[in-house]
């Protein structure tokens, strides 16, 4: 009788290690990957994506070399509105210029993201500074 159910039991233990690996279980290597692990691959994809295009410029600043201040370009703000154009471009400095006067900026006060070239104070400060014909910095 012991040898019976000592068989019986070793039969079913088997039989359901078999049918746990034709499944897919744990022993098996299976994937047993939630949400957040979907969340992380999917994070983990865009950086890549964005190391690979890192050409792409965003809504964030980063600062601008000498050579990308030319004559011409709009300037922005802060908020993104447009301050004036730049003037002229020396050695270490732009003048913007707009209807209400000018101002000289030092290359380091700029920077530029997806809209252009900003400097990082608002419209109305820099108005006041180019009435007063004083430099920003």
């Amino acid at each position: 009788m012991r040898r019976f159910l000592l068989s019986m039991i070793v039969s079913i233990i088997a039989s359901a290690a078999g049918v746990q690996a034709q499944q897919g279980g744990a022993g098996a290597g299976s994937n047993n990957s939630g949400p957040g692990d979907l969340n992380r691959q999917r994070v983990f994809e865009e950086f890549q994506v964005g190391v690979a295009d890192s050409n792409r410029l965003t809504t964030r600043p980063v600062p601008t070399l000498p050579g990308e201040i030319r004559q011409g370009l709009d300037v922005h703000d802060s908020k993104g509105l447009v301050i004036g154009k730049v003037e002229s471009v020396g050695k270490s400095f732009a003048t913007v210029s707009s209807a209400i006067g000018s101002v000289e900026v030092d290359f380091t006060s700029f920077a530029k993201n997806k809209n252009g070239l900003l400097i990082n104070m608002p419209k109305s400060k820099i108005d006041v500074l180019m009435a007063r014909g004083h430099p920003a910095s």
